[in-house]
This record gives C-alpha cells, structure tokens and sequence, in this order.
C-alpha cells in the first residue's frame, strides 16, 4: 500500500467574473488518500475574479507594479516594424527551425535574469512559508486537467462559432478536428492560428470551462481571450501595444495574462532547454491581494482560502512574483527516483533542464490554488506526449521528478541530491528587468 497524494480540484479557475459563492462550493482541500491506485491530479487553479482585462495593456488597481521604465507594465518592448508573418525560432546545426517561446522577445517571461538583481525584503519569510507548504502538500506538475493542450490550425481548418458570454462571443475561429479540451473542473484549451481570417498573424484563443461541438461547428466556455503569440517584436495589438501575453480581446487568466505565459512546452523538452520563466500557481492561503509585472492583476487570496486572514504577512506572495534557484545548487548532480520499468534517463534529464530554467530564468506566480498549493504548469499531455518526452509517470503523474526529500510520503525514497531543493530559491526585487 503506497501513500499518494489526490490533490482535489479547488474551483473552477478564470478571470471571468464567476460568482464567489458559486466557487466556493465547489472548493476542497488537498487530500492525501492511501490506496495502491491511487492518481495524483494538480488542483484546479483559482483564477476567479469580479475585475475583468479587456484590454491588451488594461491593469487592475489594487497593488504595485514593478515598472521601471516608461511602459506602465515594466516590460522591455521591442518594436520592429516587420508584419509578424514568422515566429520561427532561430536555427539549429543541422538547419531545422528551433522553437522559440511565444510573445515578445522584451516579454519578462522570455527574459533571463541578469546579473546583480537583489532580493526581495519579503524573500526569506516568503520561501520559508514555501518550503513548509511543499514539506505538508506535495508539489504537484499539471500535464492533465488544469493546463491546456496547444493546438495549431492549418488554413483547411473549419471556423467554429465561439460563445464565451460576456467575455468574448459573436466571432468565429478556426478549429483543428483533432481539438480536445484539457479536462479537470478548469477543462481549458489553447488554440492558435498562424494567419486568422479575422485577426491576422498569429493569433491565440485560449478559453476555459469549454465544450467543443465538432459536429456543431461551436466553442462554448465560460470565458476566452484573444491574444497574439508571435516573438519577432513585431506590434500587432489595436492599440499597437507589442505582444506581452495580454489579451487584446476578451479576458485573460487570474494574473490577467494567457495560460501560454511560461507553460513548458513539449518542443523545448526535445532541445534540452527551457528558454523563459516557468508559470506557476501557489497557494491562496499563502497569497497576498497585491501584483507586480508582468501580471496585470490579481484573484489573491481567493475565496476558497477563507483561513487567510494575513494576505499583508510577510510569507505573503504576490502575484507576478520571480523566485529563482540558488546557481550555486549542481544541476547537474540533481537526482530522482524513477518508477518502475524505466531506467531514469529521461526523468533525469528533464528535471536537470527544469532545475537550470529555475536557475537562469526563474520561475513567476502567474495562479493561484488550493491552501499549501504549489503547481508547475506544463502543456497538457494530449498535445505534448509527456511519457515519450520525460518518462513514466507514478499516480498518473509526473510530479515526483521535482519533489525534494521533504516532500510527505509518495512511495519513493529521496536523498539530498533528489529532486529540486525548494528551500533554496530566493523572491527577486522585481520580475522585469531594464
């Protein structure tokens, strides 16, 4: 009999207005359950939230920013006047195409941290509270459920009604047949088309709580957003606002940015590197009711975490928070545990390549989740193909990769060097760097 964590879905999660009481029904708390079958599934994000970003550069008031230079939301931008008909990487030896991450090159989460940034004043209580929270509630890595899968139209692609309420309807999208939702109570997708009809280059659809109808032809959710992902600096928002993962149509997620923002993508697995900061979500019950950049806005502390009643603490994150991986920490003397069947290998591998992302670009509080939370956002498996890509999983999952030797019971035996040493991160001064 094998101790594994079912960590339950907290709520449904967006930015889409839904009432607090609705999700608050529908809130549970992560639950360790004791069974040889046991799945272990990533809490939903709780992305609710009465303030909704319509606009590509719209901010939410309520909480400081970090900017430091002339755009209001601190990011570098990088106009360059070209059309923004490519977002090809750069190209590798052999002359294929390499992936790039998508929106802006200025994009802080497309930005390595340089040399010289200070530490937050709030870093050590807040990593204190996190390494607590990760010795109490396993650290969870979301490939189901909660996280989209990606999926790229091609031209011969169906348009499909879109229905998303009050944050966007009435517009028509291109649809690949093979379309999935994600799943879990947040059930999201992620579609983006190369040239929309409509919207022109590069356009992204992300929803949540959606239903696909492919014999109808139509896409209901509860709420969508429109974005542009190309990452060649080319200005294509109404507004002429440079890509930054804001919606220019529609809404965004709890941080007012796309769900793309950070998410770990299966092509930068292949090329053994993850090139941006990694999105993920952290405890409502550990967060506070501010926001810096690159998020536009904050759903902390949510509903579901009534027991927080210090959302000023020190141990209090804010949303768009930078924590980053001591460099001094040898990645490549991380180890892990591998299940059985698999030799290791590939496990091992992909935890090395997330402990340097951790290292040279950070990771960014872009969610929230249930109380203890802390969840790594992955593309979702139907897309990504994640056991071919990082190994086997254990309880449906692979979270046990980057749990450290405090993390509760899950089956395996850790030793100091296993997993990612999560009391040794530190909270950046600020998320955008000049």
């Amino acid at each position: 009999m094998v101790l594994a964590a079912t960590l339950a879905a907290a709520c449904g999660g967006d930015d889409s207005g839904a009432s607090d009481s609705t999700n608050a029904t529908n809130a549970t708390h992560a639950t360790d359950a004791s069974a040889s079958d046991s799945t272990e599934t990533a809490p939903a994000s709780t992305d609710t939230s009465d303030g909704a970003s319509t606009g590509a550069t719209a901010t939410t008031a309520g909480g400081p920013t970090s900017a430091t230079s002339s755009d209001p939301t601190g990011e570098t931008t990088s106009a360059s006047g070209s059309t923004g008909e490519t977002d090809a990487g750069t190209t590798g030896e052999t002359g294929e195409e390499l992936y790039a991450p998508p929106y802006d090159p200025g994009f802080a989460v497309n930005r390595p941290i340089p040399d010289g940034v200070a530490s937050d004043p709030r870093s050590d209580a807040i990593v204190a509270q996190l390494a607590l929270n990760v010795s109490q509630t396993k650290v969870a890595v979301a490939t189901h459920g909660e996280v989209p899968g990606l999926y790229t139209v091609s031209e011969d692609d169906p348009l499909y009604d879109v229905d998303a309420g009050e944050s966007l309807s009435g517009i028509q999208f291109r649809v690949p047949p093979e379309a999935q939702s994600g799943g879990g109570s947040d059930d999201p997708i992620t579609i983006l088309d190369p040239l929309s009809p409509e919207f022109g280059p590069f356009t992204e659809l992300r929803m949540w709580e959606v239903d696909i109808d492919h014999d109808a032809m139509t896409l209901t959710a509860s709420a969508a957003g429109l974005f542009h992902y190309n990452n060649d600096g080319a200005l294509l928002n109404p507004d002429d606002s440079p890509s930054l993962a804001r919606p220019f149509m529609g809404w965004g997620t709890g941080s007012g940015l796309s769900y793309y923002a950070g998410l770990v993508h299966h092509a930068e697995v292949d090329q053994d590197v993850i090139p941006h900061a990694i999105r993920f979500s952290y405890s409502c019950a550990h967060s506070s009711d501010q926001f810096r950049a690159p998020a536009t806005k904050t759903d902390q502390p949510h509903p579901i975490c009534g027991g927080n009643i210090n959302p000023d603490a020190d141990f209090a994150m804010d949303m768009g928070m930078r924590l980053q991986l001591d460099p001094a920490v040898d990645c490549d003397a991380r180890t892990t545990p591998a299940p059985d069947g698999s030799d290791g290998v590939k496990e091992t591998r992909f935890l090395r390549m997330f402990c340097r992302a951790l290292q040279d670009y950070g990771m960014i509080m872009l969610d929230g989740t249930g109380p203890g939370g802390l969840v790594i956002y992955m593309e979702n498996d139907l897309t990504a193909g994640w056991i071919e890509r990082i190994g086997l999983e254990q309880w449906d999952s692979h979270s046990y990769i980057v749990r450290d030797q405090t993390t509760p019971d899950d089956g395996f035996a850790r030793g100091p060097s296993d997993g990612i040493p999560w009391g040794q991160l530190r909270v950046l001064e600020t998320s955008v760097f000049p």
